[in-house]
């Protein structure tokens, strides 16, 4: 890495053995800490970890900038010498930190994002429902309770008839959410008139998975997992994740395997993890599909790999009568960065026609 001479540039002193040590002990934070007897202290160095691996990443697509520049420009073009491009190596290095630093601070600001939603079904007709959509919470030693305290009480200021949790409340572990009992705690204190629903994302899996299925119970959230449940005209349909992981419990049924046929009279409303069932969606009569698993790109490059593979990766599209809410997530995972996307809770107003 070019940066590495220039640093030893501006401080002559600077020794690589010396950086190389204290990098290896950077990067071993995160693994000691999981391991470790639960405790402040692992915590601690969890969420150093943590972040430390954010900014590996980060810098990771920096070198993916740096490495075929150094190539054109030094070693083809020859328009700049090594120890110059070391120089915009260390400025290039210098404003991806920046960037990252303040990707960390923007990811942990939660805004509210609205959308209203007009539909037509004859058991809904003249009614309406405000719906508070949570997704991609990635409980942990960073998402932790004082974050929670956060989401629970801007989701009770929404006033919300349904509170919808799409997915990825976990991390593939309960490890390393040190205040797992205190965060089902808190979870009970969301307040709307029929509850608080989920359905499980990708990362809700492996050999923890009775730990969160027990979390779920605990919390007071209703876990649908290609189950329905119908009250006031409203049919909600929670579908299990299409890359379940390590839950291989049953196979995904389709949507209308889940319902019943009058149904088709009512609101339906489903909760699938990830947006890559939108048309079948469609084509089943939902009213209202709810998604997140994308977190919104998060940040360049990633957003443009992610729409490769999601086309609608976040934001609110009308696909002929039905309206696919993509969520960019009320948290984030490892990296904890946020550049060109935001943390958010979803409130989504229904209308029924009169």
């Amino acid at each position: 890495m070019e940066v590495l001479s220039a640093l030893r540039i501006i401080l002559p002193d600077f020794s690589v053995p010396v950086y190389l040590t204290m990098y290896l002990l950077f990067c071993m934070t995160l693994p000691a800490g999981f391991l470790l007897p639960r405790s402040k202290g692992a915590k601690l160095l969890m969420i150093f970890g943590s972040y430390w691996v954010s900014f590996q990443i980060t810098f990771f697509f920096a070198c993916l900038v740096e490495w075929p520049a150094n190539i054109l420009l030094v070693w083809l073009l020859k328009i700049l010498r090594p120890e110059q491009f070391a120089f915009l190596s260390l400025i290039l290095f210098g404003i991806t930190a920046l960037l990252t630093v303040y990707g960390i601070i923007h990811t942990r600001n939660i805004r509210i994002t609205r959308y209203t939603c007009e539909v037509s079904k004859p058991a809904f007709r003249g009614q309406w429902m405000r719906i508070a959509q949570l997704s991609d919470m990635h409980l942990g030693s960073i998402n932790d309770l004082k974050a929670v305290r956060k989401i629970v009480r801007k989701t009770n200021a929404l006033r919300p008839d349904l509170i919808c949790i799409t997915g990825d409340t976990f991390t593939e572990n309960v490890r390393e959410v040190f205040e797992l009992d205190d965060i089902a705690l808190e979870f009970r204190n969301l307040q709307s008139r029929y509850g608080v629903f989920a359905c499980l994302g990708n990362h809700d899996s492996g050999v923890e998975l009775p730990d969160m299925l027990s979390f779920f119970e605990k919390a007071n959230i209703h876990l649908l997992e290609d189950q329905a449940v119908q009250q006031d005209g409203v049919v909600l349909l929670g579908r299990s994740d299409m890359t379940p992981g390590e839950n291989f419990r049953h196979i995904r049924k389709s949507i209308p395997q889940c319902l019943e046929p009058e149904d088709k009279d009512h609101l339906i409303i489903v909760l699938d993890h990830q947006p890559g069932d939108i048309e079948s969606s469609r084509d089943a009569g939902v009213d209202l599909l709810l998604s997140g698993h994308t977190h919104g790109g998060q940040f360049y490059p990633l957003n443009r790999i992610i729409r490769r593979f999601f086309p609608h990766y976040q934001g609110c599209r009308q696909y002929g009568n039905m309206y696919a809410i993509v969520s960019a997530g009320t948290c984030t995972p490892i990296p904890y960065v946020r550049v060109g996307s935001k943390s958010e809770i979803v409130e989504i107003l229904i209308l029924g026609d009169r």
